[in-house]
């Protein structure tokens, strides 16, 4: 652990910086709007190193946004990220989409108005799958693709010890509660919590909080199954009741919207992120049905 520091530079998407003998990398970096911040924390602790990679767990502006900042930064930089992410990050319509998050974000922060970067940085520029292994001199960083959170959604595991998890299996509040965060597929999430379980790493990083205590640890990926258990028969319970994908995400705000949430995760975000989730249990129940008949 003396190897990873976290260096995130504000509310609403952490990183990290793996440091080895040779070479350091940057696991996820957060939004565009804390990138100077972010920045400054990574020179403090590089040390005579340099910033050779970032990896991305997958292509959402929270993980991703200070992208562009950092290659000015480090212009050798390279950014190392799921297939699926660079399609996304290919398509002008996704870029356009980043870019008005991230300045809503840095308004929500108050930070001011958004820095300009240019599109044409934000892109992943070396694919990595499922068990690719990069060695930065005496530390390891393993691929494990964990899809159900996005297409492109990937784990870090650190000299086989220490897990950075994805959003995938969900993310763990300040309160100690784990909510769910499938928006393309439950079943794959669960498949994903499995085989992260299997791993059975030493330490976890859960994302939006950082590293879990031994406690948290022991639980957290049966917490994460429950926690899809419960947002599944949440969302069928109010559709068999009559409820509409709208009135639904206005009960799940309620109920899981957390003062963490609200620290942590734009409303807008939020919101875009449960409706998907609705659709997919909706979608996946409606299917189950149809193959009971």
């Amino acid at each position: 652990m003396d190897k990873i520091v976290e260096v995130t530079g504000g509310d609403g998407g952490n990183a990290f910086l793996i440091l080895g003998r040779e070479k350091a990398a940057l696991l996820d970096c957060g939004m565009a709007y804390c990138a100077d911040k972010l920045i400054s924390n990574i020179k403090q602790r590089l040390n005579k190193l340099t910033l050779d990679y970032i990896f991305i767990s997958h292509s959402h502006y929270d993980h991703i946004g200070a992208i562009p900042y950092l290659k000015q930064e480090w212009p050798n930089c390279k950014v190392f990220g799921a297939e699926h992410a660079k399609k996304i990050l290919e398509r002008p319509n996704a870029l356009k989409a980043i870019r008005g998050l991230s300045n809503n974000a840095a308004i929500i922060y108050n930070s001011g108005d958004l820095q300009e970067y240019q599109d044409e940085l934000l892109k992943v520029d070396i694919i990595i799958a499922d068990g690719d292994i990069t060695d930065l001199g005496g530390v390891t960083i393993k691929v494990i693709a964990t899809p159900g959170h996005t297409q492109c959604s990937l784990a870090f595991l650190v000299n086989n010890e220490t897990l950075f998890a994805s959003e995938t299996t969900g993310y763990m509040s300040e309160s100690g509660k784990v909510y769910a965060a499938f928006i393309t597929s439950s079943s794959a999430a669960l498949a994903s919590i499995h085989k992260c379980q299997e791993l059975n790493p030493k330490f976890i990083i859960s994302p939006h909080f950082g590293l879990l205590n031994k406690q948290a640890t022991q639980d957290y990926w049966i917490n994460c199954s429950l926690a899809i258990q419960e947002t599944k028969n949440f969302i069928i319970d109010l559709s068999g009741q009559g409820y509409n994908e709208e009135q639904i995400l206005a009960e799940y705000e309620k109920e899981f919207r957390d003062q963490t949430s609200k620290n942590q995760q734009p409303i807008d975000a939020f919101r875009l992120n449960v409706s998907n989730m609705i659709k997919v249990v909706r979608n996946e129940n409606n299917d189950s049905q149809y193959r009971l008949t």
